[in-house]
Formats: C-alpha cells, sequence, structure tokens
C-alpha cells in the first residue's frame, strides 16, 4: 500500500514538472516571437523616418543600422528587408534564427 501511495506522489511530481517545462517552453518561444516583431517594427518605423526625412526609402537595412540607430543581433535574427523603389515601402521580415521559418 505504501508502495502505490509513492507511486502514486513521483507520478504527479513528474506529470507536474512535465507540465511546467512545457509552459515555460511555450512562453520562451512567445516572448522570442514578440522581439522578432518589436525589432520588426523598429526596422519599419526607421525607414518610414528615413523616408520623411530624407525623400526615399534606404536601398537596405545597414543603411538604418549606421544612421538611424537600429540594433540588429544578426545571431539572434534573420532579417529581410527588400526594396522595390525609393519611394515604395519596403517588404520587412524578421525571422528567429533556428525557428524554421
Amino acid at each position: 500500500m505504501k508502495w502505490l501511495k509513492r507511486s502514486a506522489a513521483l507520478i504527479v511530481v513528474l506529470v507536474l514538472i512535465g507540465w511546467i517545462g512545457m509552459s515555460m517552453d511555450r512562453t520562451s518561444r512567445q516572448i522570442r516571437d514578440e522581439e522578432a516583431e518589436l525589432l520588426r517594427r523598429r526596422i519599419s518605423e526607421a525607414a518610414v523616418l528615413c523616408y520623411a526625412l530624407e525623400g526615399s526609402y534606404p536601398e537596405d537595412v545597414s543603411y538604418l543600422e549606421e544612421n538611424y540607430g537600429v540594433v540588429i543581433d544578426r545571431s539572434r535574427y534573420h532579417v529581410f528587408y527588400e526594396t522595390f523603389g525609393s519611394n515604395m515601402r519596403p517588404d520587412i521580415e524578421v525571422y528567429r534564427r533556428g525557428s524554421g521559418g
């Protein structure tokens, strides 16, 4: 009988540990996704500011890094910045590295 109670308690503890681990992983993933979205917005805002001040969108994101204070941690994010012309808003996408897209 004691063995049965201990086994049941152990199973409950293991299930709780698994549930906590999955919750932490989900929360961590959500935070990283939100960080990527914040970076995308920051790049977009800097591009619009550049357009307002200089009359054209920059050809690449490095111009925003050099002149508008955009900081990109390239070890953590892939940034895709595609321009269609100096007067058309660029297409900006940010992905976490290792996220599969």
